[in-house]
């Protein structure tokens, strides 16, 4: 659906989030505290942004959520796809290959 942002783990759906609706009020504060960190600076391929742009951002926001399912928080990687929805309205699914040593991603937008 086009309301649906799924990310697929080794080819097979693992986690689907609807837009409709937008952000659940509890999450509004973790997500602005989420942006608050990173207006402070991330660690993105062992080297510290400063500033990160968008991209750098999601980027890094999908890393944690990554590193959340291998360690078996699925709510924690749920919310983060939710924050990933809101931010990319386009994007409609995230292919993940791989394992915790070595996630390919791929990003598929409309």
């Amino acid at each position: 659906m086009d309301d649906e942002l799924i990310l697929y783990l080794e080819g097979a759906p693992h986690l689907q989030v609807r837009r409709a609706g937008g952000v659940p009020g509890h999450l509004r504060s973790l997500f602005a505290r989420l942006d608050a960190d990173m207006d402070d600076g991330i660690e993105l391929d062992d080297q510290t942004i400063a500033a990160p742009d968008e991209s750098q951002r999601m980027r890094f926001v999908l890393g944690q959520l990554l590193t959340a399912l291998a360690a078996g928080k699925v709510d924690f990687a749920r919310s983060l796809l939710i924050y990933v929805a809101s931010r990319e309205p386009d994007l409609r699914a995230v292919w993940v290959v791989g394992d915790a040593a070595a996630w390919n991603v791929e990003l598929d937008f409309r």
